[in-house]
């Protein structure tokens, strides 16, 4: 995160919504610290569920294997 970046605006960001009055009345170090954890669990999920996907591919016959990676961005 920048020095610039309000955390109010980098957690609404993540969340795609407005922030809840109980949130955005945190203090600013609280925010940042939410937001960091935040941005942690969304890099985390992506990369649980990329394994899993690969995983998944298990369970198709091998020459759909290569199609099928492509169909869903693998």
């Amino acid at each position: 995160m920048t020095q610039s970046e309000d955390p109010e605006d980098r957690l609404a960001g993540l969340f795609g919504t407005p922030l809840p009055a109980g949130i955005a009345a945190l203090p600013a170090a609280n925010r940042a610290d939410l937001a960091e954890l935040v941005d942690a669990a969304c890099t985390q999920r992506i990369a649980e569920l990329t394994v899993a996907a690969e995983d998944a591919l298990d369970a198709i016959p091998g020459f759909l294997r290569p199609a099928i990676r492509r169909a869903v961005g693998l």
